[in-house]
């Protein structure tokens, strides 16, 4: 698999001020509440210390997303996010603006909105046990060999977004420990990821 933190896409971004958007506090607190529990982060003992996992909500004509590189900070200020005002996933394209760049999978949250209108929120995390345990709760997953921050992979999620109701969650098969949830609102979309964790925690202690 490739390293995290490598943007793979064709980017033109804009550097510009604060961007303002609507639900910028409620999308702080969940990426804070994420981020609290480890599952947004930079680890030196995870994939080689970059930063991983990440969150966003629609915005306009575009979405409001994390900028790259912030997981290592406990709590993101306004200028730690970008606007995503672009996208053309058949060309590997994305444009932007804001303080800072996009996240590297900016086009994974692209995909989900691009396919339904209904999605608002995209949380992306990464938690080892849900993700190597995810055919226990029957998730749908992406194939091995899309992997982060491509067009397979955008491709992958756009058609199983579109295959099931919301809030969906997705193992991303191709991106070691990765999955996705995609939802109307941020708290359907956060419970969806945090009770799955719970479910398989709980499942897994049974068995010791």
């Amino acid at each position: 698999m490739a390293p995290e933190g490598v943007s793979k896409f064709a980017l033109t971004w804009q550097a510009g001020p604060v961007i303002d958007g609507p639900d910028q506090a409620v999308l702080s607190h969940w990426r804070d509440r994420l981020h609290a529990q480890g599952l947004i982060g930079a680890d030196p003992a995870r994939y080689d210390g970059i930063g991983f996992g990440n969150v966003s909500c629609r915005c306009g004509g575009g979405f409001l997303i994390t900028a790259t590189q912030t997981g290592h900070l406990a709590t993101l200020a306004p200028e730690h996010f970008c606007l995503v005002t672009h996208w053309d996933i058949a060309q590997n394209q994305l444009a932007a603006e804001g303080p800072h760049p996009p996240s590297s999978e900016a086009l994974s949250h692209a995909a989900c909105y691009a396919v339904n209108p209904e999605i608002r929120w995209v949380f992306h995390i990464h938690d080892p046990l849900l993700w190597q345990q995810h055919a226990a709760l029957g998730l749908p997953v992406t194939p091995r060999d899309a992997e982060y921050g491509t067009p397979a992979m955008a491709l992958a999620l756009s058609r199983l977004v579109r295959q099931g109701p919301l809030p969906r969650l997705i193992q991303m098969a191709g991106h070691e420990d990765g999955l996705i949830a995609a939802g109307r609102g941020a708290e359907e979309t956060g419970t969806r990821l945090l009770q799955a964790i719970t479910q398989v925690q709980a499942s897994n202690a049974l068995r010791r």
